[in-house]
């Protein structure tokens, strides 16, 4: 039997990589977009498709040309909107309103923890609480996947927070719910695999729960040198350059949130990364040299 076509939208970002892999592992045959033709995507076992995955165009082009009838959806607030909310929710809608057109029977939209419940303030919400709206409203039968902070933000050298020997920097000291991205490609797994147990669902993506000086005792157990917790920034640049995510982290730092627990997501996917988990399977610094040198599983 054939394997089921999935289209990764934006699989060559920090989300899209490690969703395409886990569900390529899950079995799937799976296709991405990519803007560049010499992608590295093929050696990774993923069909690239060439595709501005926010232009409407682009996207009916690609459905045409993978047959996938299955699409995992992610919008990107902070680049390809240009931090302009109404762009985002644009470009959205437009995967949403293809999938529509090419007959998709199964629309994974990633969106966020409480995206509702976060204040005027923290803008890149805004987009993500319409589309899934626009999603409940349009037809497509769909899942909606709801991560919460990354632990790939702990290596973000693009973001001025590379993952350096001895130390790990975050935004917040404080208690925080993180989950890895490749477990977001593995819910999504989940989700496509029983198909009519998620239609019209969503799930909270929570791998675990604790503060800075506990994922650099993860950090420090799995590297074998000491690690120091130490904030990107100090809190008053965070509320003054950052000032968007500045009110997500407040969020969780004042209000607990997101709502959600390890304990939830573990019930469906039992064996989601801790802390320790995700260094291991991460397994580099940002200079590219490993953490440990012990064999990594996958």
């Amino acid at each position: 039997m054939a394997a089921e076509k999935v289209l990764v939208l934006n699989a060559t970002g920090k989300v899209g990589r490690n969703v395409c892999r886990a569900l390529r592992e899950a079995g799937f045959d799976v296709a991405g977009t990519t803007r560049s033709p010499k992608s590295p995507l093929t050696s990774h076992g993923v069909k690239p498709v060439v595709c501005n995955y926010t232009i409407r165009a682009d996207l009916d082009r690609a459905f045409k040309e993978t047959g996938a009838k299955k699409v995992f959806v992610i919008t990107d607030y902070f680049r390809a909107a240009k931090s302009n909310a109404d762009e985002e929710f644009r470009q959205g809608r437009d995967a949403i309103d293809a999938a529509k057109a090419a007959g998709v029977d199964h629309l994974i939209f990633m969106s966020v923890a409480d995206a509702e419940c976060f204040d005027k303030h923290t803008k890149h919400m805004k987009a993500k609480v319409e589309l899934e709206k626009y999603l409940r409203q349009s037809g497509v039968p769909f899942s909606i996947l709801r991560p919460c902070a990354f632990f790939e933000n702990l290596d973000d050298a693009a973001n001025w927070n590379p993952l350096k020997k001895g130390v790990v920097k975050f935004l917040t000291l404080q208690d925080c719910k993180y989950c890895a991205t490749y477990d977001i490609g593995r819910a999504a797994a989940i989700q496509f695999k029983n198909r009519e147990e998620w239609l019209g669902k969503s799930l909270d993506v929570i791998g675990w729960q604790g503060d800075l000086s506990q994922v650099a005792a993860a950090f420090s157990k799995v590297s074998g040198v000491p690690v120091k917790a130490r904030l990107a920034m100090p809190i008053f640049l965070r509320r003054l350059l950052l000032n968007d995510l500045h009110h997500m982290f407040l969020y969780y730092e004042v209000q607990n949130g997101p709502r959600g627990t390890p304990e939830a997501f573990r019930k469906i996917l039992p064996d989601a990364l801790s802390a320790e988990d995700w260094f291991r399977f991460h397994n580099r610094f940002a200079d590219g040299t490993p953490i440990t040198t012990q064999a990594q599983p996958g």
